[in-house]
């Protein structure tokens, strides 16, 4: 290939890139807003000692460390769960749907969504499945006491022939 640089497309969450700039953010004003206290109470006081240093630096910490949990309490949080769910679903309980949370970030919110159609469109297909196999097992058994009885070739191409179209009709559906 030439020369010719082809630019690759990333899904791309905005929401998330938007809840992580907020965070920045807010880390950020709350800094400014902690070196401006400290500046204002050191002119008031007029007493430069470390105790502000330390005040500003705990200040700082303790507001990254709260946005930092609040955002990850509405994005990861959700997960976790969805995780312990999805556990669930795969020890067999295909009946179960993953749940939402009303305070639950919209991504969150539509990717729970996406998830529990396509554990539907699985669901049915499990039952097709099930379906198929039971008249599969059914049909064979049938064809084993032909054979025994010794009916004819065309008796038995028929219902080969039956279970042919059966398949033929559940794969073109899936």
């Amino acid at each position: 290939m030439g020369g010719r640089k082809v630019r690759q497309h990333y899904f791309v969450a905005r929401e998330l890139q938007a809840s992580i700039a907020v965070l920045v953010i807010i880390a950020l004003l709350g800094g400014t807003f902690l070196l401006y206290l400290s500046k204002e109470l050191n002119a008031i006081l007029g007493v430069r000692t470390p105790f502000l240093t330390i005040f500003l630096m705990v200040g700082y910490t303790a507001i990254v460390a709260f946005s930092a949990l609040f955002f990850t309490h509405r994005l990861v949080g959700p997960f976790k769960r969805l995780e312990y769910e999805m556990k669930m679903i795969a020890k067999g309980d295909l009946s179960r749907r993953l749940s939402i949370r009303r305070n639950d970030d919209w991504h969150v919110r539509s990717f729970v969504s996406n998830l529990n159609k396509l554990l539907d469109r699985f669901e049915e297909m499990s039952i097709e499945y099930n379906r198929l196999n039971s008249l599969l097992s059914e049909r064979l058994a049938e064809l084993r006491t032909r054979l025994m009885k010794g009916e004819s070739p065309e008796e038995m191409l028929e219902l080969i022939e039956s279970i042919n179209e059966e398949i033929h009709r559940l794969r073109e559906k899936w």
